[in-house]
């Protein structure tokens, strides 16, 4: 089989092509990329369209090695997520509105601190037993893109198409239900420690991003002493989760009409930008390089 790789601008204007010179073909699509694969009278064709980083055969691999693993090590457990369940992948005080609001276009929040877990669904995925010791030091040696990727492959759904004669003949959707469940499970486990720490700490709290938390340190105390990062840390703790933390030098407000930006300093320079809606959030889209929510 012949592999070729081209952008997702390309897809319709090569199904349009395929059915114009009447080939039949299936179309596997997930949330990253679409796989075309096709056969003439010389070859077989298998076209990847995506705009990420392509996945080598090396990381296919190693995603079928973690699906093993998981099956090992859950093949007695029925795992089945609630869809009373709420994963809490973000929260922002309603404060940070409301200081927008009252104040201007800009307001700062000084003496910040932000705590984050470490590797957070790799350690949650370990703490639940999907995992063994073994693998998660494995997973933590292997580089940040894939590694972010890799944990959240279990969960992948696949939409399969056929098309004959210039029509779809079939169309069907692929995915692992018991897998799927369990990353739920571990989302849904990491969200419940960070809002547990929200809770926690009140009126100090600014917002949690999936498994970071920033928070405002009290005056009185050093970084070392503040009794909100002491919560915070008993918190990680309890749940066996290692965390780091980061002293930051404020947390900026910006307001945007349609949306507030929150932009955190650390040595003068911003380190990351996050995005708060006015409206009330309808769902989420979650990007690991913009870091944005969106209405």
């Amino acid at each position: 089989m012949i592999t070729l790789r081209s952008t997702s601008k390309g897809v319709s204007s090569f199904i349009e092509y395929l059915n114009a010179c009447n080939h039949s073909f299936v179309i596997s699509t997930t949330t990253n990329s679409t796989t075309i694969v096709y056969s003439d009278l010389y070859d077989k064709y298998k076209i990847v369209f995506s705009d990420g980083v392509y996945m080598s055969k090396k990381e296919m691999i190693l995603q079928k090695k973690l699906k093993k693993e998981i099956i090992e090590n859950t093949k007695n457990k029925e795992i089945k997520f609630s869809s009373n369940k709420k994963i809490h992948f973000f929260e922002f005080d309603n404060s940070i509105k409301y200081m927008v609001a009252t104040t201007g276009d800009c307001v700062d929040i000084p003496n910040v601190m932000e705590m984050d877990i470490t590797k957070a669904y790799y350690q949650m995925a370990y703490n639940l037993n999907y995992i063994s010791k073994k693998f998660y030091n494995k997973c933590l040696e292997l580089p940040k893109h894939i590694r972010l990727r890799l944990l959240g492959s279990i969960a992948t759904k696949k939409v399969v198409e056929k098309w004959s004669d210039g029509q779809m003949q079939e169309m069907k959707v692929i995915e692992d239900l018991k897998m799927r469940d369990i990353w739920f499970e571990i989302c849904y486990n990491v969200g419940k420690v960070m809002k547990e720490c929200s809770n926690a700490i009140q009126d100090y709290f600014i917002f949690y991003w999936v498994d970071g938390i920033y928070f405002q340190r009290h005056p009185r105390f050093d970084a070392e002493l503040d009794p909100t990062k002491q919560i915070i840390q008993k918190i990680f703790q309890k749940n066996n989760l290692k965390f780091s933390i980061n002293q930051l030098e404020k947390i900026s407000l910006q307001n945007y009409n349609d949306e507030i930006m929150l932009q955190c300093w650390k040595d003068g320079q911003i380190k990351s930008n996050f995005s708060v809606p006015h409206k009330k959030v309808k769902k989420y889209i979650f990007d690991t390089h913009k870091q944005s929510v969106y209405a």
